[in-house]
């Protein structure tokens, strides 16, 4: 979020100071590795499909600049991977299913009964349950660490500054500035930076953070431990495969299997081979955090393992393709941070001064809950507006920014 602010800033013009905590190697984060979730499926005017779709535009235009100053070629298939995404669905949600289906401009295909998943897809599914795939280019998986790259190339090419493996340890608003305490995690040193106007993009670390000028941030942003795994398959067991088994797998993942842990699955890659390496987790699978700062490197629970090994089976099951826990290889594991908001919409909205009045000159992007790779061009956008006074009068832009207001982001 940050890295996009700072581009879009930069595009119009700014001269900025981009403070990264993390090296130029991306690892903390709302997940790890080289795969995010990217969709747009959604009801009509939905803010989340639109977000989706702007960043796409944007990201285009970033790679136009990149491509026009630079001798390296820049594509958008550098960072995302094209790929349906399945839904399972519970026939209780029906009435939304249709909702989201209704004037749907995405090309998907919808199975209703068992009889139908195993006529149009091939798989096994209960009574209980309703299937969707969507299909739309740039749809499927995105590679957050690829996108970092080119804005950081971005930022620096016009001119402005990124300065990496620095810690913020206060901000505190002074008389026409912001004063902000800045530890050099090399060096050991201290300095502290007098800026005009800010952006306070560090996930969970907002509350903390902006403890001094704004309180009522830690208040309204939680963050909870969500932990995932990565799994490999056997190689003799995917070997054993048929070719149309091999395919039918990397042809339903992505997941987002909407029940009551909300699971999301994807190949986070393939190796030399062409073996998919799986990442699992659970979206509402959330633990309280004692210590914010050790939490990334907690190690997941046998049970935690265990539970992403089930279910990876269960889903292997339901594309009728065979697979037993004993055949899954648990290769890494990651605790990784949602910052949250109660109504779980995240927040890009100018900075309160002690009145609650906003500041003009500060802006908060935060409380993303696990959510906010595929539109971080666009939420980047919507925070350089900000602090810009800069708007455009389009209805669903309207619509968003309306939604990811400080005051309604949190009802």
């Amino acid at each position: 979020m940050g890295s996009a602010t700072a581009w879009q800033l930069s595009r119009a013009g700014e001269r900025v100071l981009l403070l990264e905590q993390q090296d130029k190697e991306y690892t903390f984060g709302s997940s790890y590795g080289e795969a995010r979730i990217c969709r747009s499926l959604g009801p009509k005017n939905d803010i989340w499909s639109y977000l989706h779709r702007r960043a796409l535009e944007e990201t285009e235009t970033l790679l136009d600049f990149l491509n026009s100053n630079d001798n390296a070629h820049h594509s958008m298939e550098d960072i995302y991977t094209d790929s349906p995404v399945t839904y399972i669905l519970h026939t209780n949600k029906a009435e939304a299913v249709q909702r989201m289906l209704k004037q749907q401009d995405d090309p998907y295909t919808c199975a209703a009964t068992p009889e139908e998943a195993f006529s149009k897809f091939g798989v096994i599914i209960p009574k209980d349950r309703i299937v969707i795939q969507e299909y739309k280019k740039y749809t499927g998986t995105m590679n957050p660490k690829t996108l970092i790259e080119k804005l950081h190339k971005g930022i620096s090419t016009k001119g402005s500054e990124i300065r990496y493996k620095r810690q913020i340890k206060s901000v505190e608003r002074k008389t026409g500035c912001y004063e902000i305490e800045v530890l050099d995690k090399d060096k050991g040193a201290t300095e502290f930076i007098e800026a005009r106007k800010i952006v306070s993009a560090p996930g969970p670390y907002n509350g903390i953070l902006l403890r001094d000028i704004a309180p009522i941030i830690a208040d309204l942003i939680a963050p909870k431990r969500v932990f995932l795994a990565f799994l490999k398959i056997d190689p003799l067991r995917f070997e054993s495969y048929s070719p149309e088994q091999k395919q039918k797998v990397f042809n339903f993942y992505p997941l987002l299997d909407l029940g009551p842990d909300h699971i999301f699955s994807m190949v986070e890659k393939r190796d030399e081979n062409g073996h998919p390496l799986i990442k699992v987790g659970g979206h509402f699978l959330r633990e309280e955090i004692s210590n914010l700062d050790d939490t990334w490197t907690k190690e997941l629970t046998h049970n935690e393992i265990e539970w992403c090994k089930k279910s990876t089976v269960d889903y292997f099951k339901f594309l009728n393709v065979p697979l037993e826990t004993q055949h899954l290889h648990y290769q890494q594991g990651y605790s990784c941070v949602y910052s949250l908001t109660e109504s779980e919409v995240p927040i890009v909205s100018n900075l309160p001064n002690k009145d609650n009045s906003p500041d003009p000159n500060g802006v908060l992007l935060g409380g993303m809950s696990g959510v906010g790779a595929k539109g971080s061009l666009m939420y980047g956008l919507l925070a350089a507006h900000l602090l810009l006074e800069k708007k455009e009068e389009g209805f669903m832009y309207q619509k968003v920014k309306k939604a990811l207001h400080l005051g309604n982001s949190t009802q």
